[in-house]
């Protein structure tokens, strides 16, 4: 009886040995190499399309930059509709058509 328990612990111990070894083949063999995680501070930083770490100070110093151009452009408009003088034209509607005030929602 006691044999036999030991066989069966001798089969299941040579079983996982087989699979650890196709575990660490199909590591070894997938070619990307064993690189640590940390390795990718290593690696060329950039915000190109062709690839590397985005840069997040980078890309927030951008939007920083294109939000100050948006509030430069809406400054003047703000100041535009604010002081300036404008002319309205108004054209009549074609035979048929609803006029704009009729078809708004």
């Amino acid at each position: 009886m006691q044999s036999r328990d030991l066989r069966t612990i001798s089969h299941a111990l040579i079983l996982v040995a087989f699979m650890l070894g196709l575990i660490a083949a199909a590591l070894w063999l997938r070619g990307g190499g064993l690189e640590p995680v940390a390795s990718a501070q290593y690696q060329r930083i950039s915000t190109d399309k062709e690839g590397g770490i985005p840069d997040a100070g980078r890309q927030r110093m951008d939007i920083i930059a294109e939000l100050q151009k948006i509030n430069a452009r809406l400054e003047g408009i703000d100041s535009g509709l604010r002081g300036g003088t404008y002319r309205i034209q108004t054209v009549e509607a074609k035979d048929g058509a609803k006029p704009a005030a009729e078809g708004a929602r």
